[in-house]
């Protein structure tokens, strides 16, 4: 992790960006509290002096000249570093009381420059008030004003130290952001590297902090876990393929080479197309299925979910069925709940449907009973589809829903396995479950989903 690389990052550029609006904004603050301040103390200064002139102009005015030249030459003793001057000024110019100062021709404000005067030691210029009291008697007060000017220049001191430690620690968090950005990203750079390089186990390591980088490196893992999950299910996809559809293929070309490599009648050879075209549409049937179910467990149908009435869809379906059931001397009897509603695929609820009940008329003998119950348990509607035939071995209860699975009793049955694995696919897919259980005798297939918001009854 080297210095340019660091420094090119966007979390650095961010970094020096926002200390540069910060030290704009400082440095326009001290622009105004500098200025603010040199107002208020040049105005404290002059109502200062101006409340003095006052004060002794009201002692001359009562007591005379003696108590103004006795108060003047007391303030004049007990005078600071940064006190005011006075001085009294009799006829032609004489100093009475106080420093010797230039007598201004007129009353008023006066700044005059220290060269102009008498000043104390290292002052620059002195602001004067002067006023003209009887007999010709004037008094001057002045001030040395550069202590407005050390204010203010510590003022541009305490601000230039506050812009410079802005900038210190922005660079210093703008190197550290960027190093821990780029942490965070090279490790998920790293994980999609190993990945890419095959390693399909390769996971973004996540601390304790929970902070961005580790809800990105959780959601990159998520990602990563249904990748490899969808590739696992391809491979079993292909291996399933491989397996199940040999025998059906092998069956084809031996009746195809039957047909085609020897003296057969017409008839035989219409027995053996009849029987080659009924093997190819039940392998049409296997690949159709398989990509339907490949095209649920991808989710992509989800967002085209609407509100689907369960009650009405499940009487529809078994409806139609009544009379195939009825064909094979079979009873089917109905218990749906009135307006149950979820959120969901039609087509893929109806093929839910479809399948969980053609299993039930396929897989039951003469005079069985097929039961369908749609109720709505709290937040979750339960769809049941049960029947009163052979059943299933507990040992395989669980496996009926996994891909191309047939039992030992369903052999001589058509189908192709995959019925109850897309009936599963499609509840997941509702964000539901599937589950079988034994009806003591018979079984019974139970699909848990989750009931639509505001719907009722």
């Amino acid at each position: 992790m080297t210095l340019p690389r660091i420094l090119r990052t966007a979390s650095f550029r961010f970094a020096m960006i926002y200390a540069a609006l910060f030290m704009a904004s400082v440095s326009l603050l001290g622009l105004i509290v500098y200025t603010t301040v040199r107002s208020a103390l040049e105005t404290q200064l002059s109502q200062q002096i101006e409340t003095e002139a006052t004060s002794l102009a009201a002692e001359y005015t009562a007591s005379g000249l003696g108590r103004l030249l006795a108060a003047v030459s007391s303030r004049d003793e007990l005078r600071g570093a940064d006190t005011l001057e006075y001085s009294v000024v009799g006829e032609r110019g004489v100093v009475l009381a106080g420093r010797r100062l230039r007598t201004p021709e007129g009353d008023g404000w006066l700044i005059m420059k220290a060269s102009a005067s008498a000043p104390r030691q290292g002052s620059s210029s002195l602001v004067m008030y002067t006023v003209t009291l009887d007999n010709d008697v004037r008094l001057l007060i002045a001030s040395d004003p550069s202590w407005i000017d050390r204010v203010q220049h510590a003022i541009l001191i305490a601000f230039g130290w506050a812009i410079a430690a802005t900038l210190l620690l922005a660079l210093a968090s703008g190197l550290w952001l960027s190093a821990r950005f780029l942490r965070g990203m090279d490790a998920v750079m790293s994980t999609a590297q190993a990945v890419m390089a095959g390693n399909m186990t390769s996971r973004v390591a996540l601390s304790s902090r929970n902070d961005d980088f580790d809800h990105l490196g959780s959601a990159f893992n998520s990602m990563l876990n249904r990748l490899g999950g969808l590739m696992e299910s391809l491979k079993q996809v292909s291996t399933d393929i491989a397996h199940d559809l040999r025998t059906p293929l092998s069956r084809l070309k031996q009746s195809l080479e039957t047909v085609g490599g020897g003296q057969v009648s017409i008839e035989e050879m219409r027995s053996g197309i009849a029987d080659a075209t009924a093997q190819v549409d039940e392998i049409l049937s296997t690949f159709s299925a398989l990509l339907r179910i490949a095209q649920v467990e991808s989710g992509t149908r989800r967002s085209g979910f609407e509100t689907v009435d369960l009650s009405e869809l499940t009487e529809t379906v078994a409806v139609d069925f009544a009379a195939v059931a009825e064909g094979k001397g079979q009873s089917m009897a109905t218990r749906i709940d009135p307006g149950i509603r979820i959120d969901g695929d039609r087509e893929l609820l109806t093929q839910l449907l479809v399948n969980l009940i053609e299993n039930a008329i396929r897989h039951t003998q003469e005079g069985s009973h097929i039961r369908i119950d749609v109720s709505r348990l709290g937040e979750t509607v339960a769809l049941v589809v049960a029947d009163n035939g052979p059943g299933v071995e507990e040992a395989d209860r669980e496996r009926i829903f996994e891909r191309f699975f047939r039992s030992e009793r369903s052999r001589t049955t058509p189908g192709n396995g995959l019925g109850l694995h897309l009936v599963k696919a499609v509840a997941e897919l509702h964000r539901g479950s599937v589950a079988a259980f034994d009806c003591a005798p018979g079984l019974g297939i139970r699909v848990s989903l989750p009931s639509a918001m505001g719907t009722g009854s």
